[in-house]
């Protein structure tokens, strides 16, 4: 996979996280509360003074005449270690650049006096990708016992690809599993095109997201339906051999990574302390499937793997994601 953390020449971690370490250990972890300044900061994302420089004219390499290329410009950042300038895309003349300061600044005027602080930042993918997510202040309780709080996750590309995303997403505080798939159903995403400015789209952003806690609702409604409804362990074998089936023709390794995989997800169902409160429900089954994905999946190959298990939790667009989707769409509809 392409994206990942990014890591400096000085061996620090694009990465600051607000008042416990994550998992991956990476990064930043500041003591308490963090301002705008501090996060970007912390998470070597201040002063990149990302911006478009223009190509100019080029050789053609079959003829060696000039081609000019007045509408390409490259994207480039100050590196915020090395103060060397980087190139970290190309893009065309109406593009527009969003800088890091920006999107922290959307995010709180986005939630400005509803006591919403900022949790964590990052950059990914040598720079191409940031985040930047808050906290809300009121956290959900499902079934009066399982706690979710709410958080706003903003995602920016400074490559050429993609829009600036905003997502309003649940985390379960227990084992800080991402609930993302959970929203599919609920507009609880805006977007902006790097054709457009963020700025000035504050009410638009704050309907899309529903941040008048009807989006919150919609998703504690939901997690209750899967929190009343009973599942044994039999449904929970079938549920998870609809979920990750195993092909009549695989190899022997592939088998027994397959039947390692199920036999932790029933644990995880039937025995993870995780799952103490909510045990034998649908809504205990979403998330020993949510926990083995982001926590436990083994990581394949040489690459760090805190920076793996991070990429599985921040990343919007991990192949994860669609695993988590479908789970939750068989709970719920099955």
């Amino acid at each position: 996979m392409a994206h990942e953390i990014e890591i400096f020449t000085d061996g620090s971690a694009g990465i600051a996280v607000a008042g416990r370490p994550a998992w991956h250990r990476l990064g930043y972890v500041a003591p308490g509360q963090m301002t705008a300044e501090e996060l970007l900061t912390r998470a070597n994302l201040a002063s990149w003074n990302v911006r478009k420089v223009p190509v100019g004219q080029v050789t053609d390499p079959d003829t060696g005449q000039p081609v000019a290329a007045d509408e390409d410009f490259l994207v480039v950042r100050t590196n915020p270690v090395t103060g060397e300038p980087e190139r970290l895309g190309m893009v065309g003349k109406d593009y527009k650049i969003v800088q890091n300061e920006e999107v922290a600044d959307f995010l709180q005027t986005l939630v400005d006096e509803s006591g919403a602080i900022f949790d964590t930042g990052g950059s990914l993918n040598g720079g191409r990708r940031v985040f930047v997510t808050m906290k809300l202040p009121e956290p959900l309780m499902v079934g009066g016992i399982d706690r979710v709080d709410l958080y706003l996750a903003a995602f920016s590309r400074h490559d050429g690809w993609g829009s600036f995303t905003t997502v309003a997403t649940p985390v379960r505080v227990v084992c800080a599993n991402t609930e993302r798939a959970a929203l599919r159903n609920h507009a609880s995403m805006f977007k902006v095109r790097h054709t457009g400015y963020i700025a000035g789209r504050i009410a638009e952003a704050r309907e899309a997201l529903k941040l008048t806690w009807r989006h919150g609702q919609a998703f504690a409604e939901q997690a209750e339906q899967l929190l009343r409804v009973p599942m044994d362990v039999k449904e929970f074998r079938q549920f998870t051999g609809t979920l990750l089936p195993l092909a009549g023709d695989a190899k022997e390794l592939a088998r027994r990574n397959h039947e390692a995989a199920i036999r932790e997800l029933e644990w995880l169902f039937t025995s993870g302390p995780t799952n103490e409160n909510i045990r034998g429900t649908r809504w205990a089954a979403y998330n020993a499937v949510t926990e083995r994905l982001d926590h436990r999946s083994p990581v394949i190959g040489r690459r760090e793997a805190g920076v793996v298990r991070a990429e599985r939790a921040l990343l919007d667009d991990h192949p994860h994601s669609k695993i988590k989707t479908r789970a939750f769409e068989l709970l719920t509809t099955g």
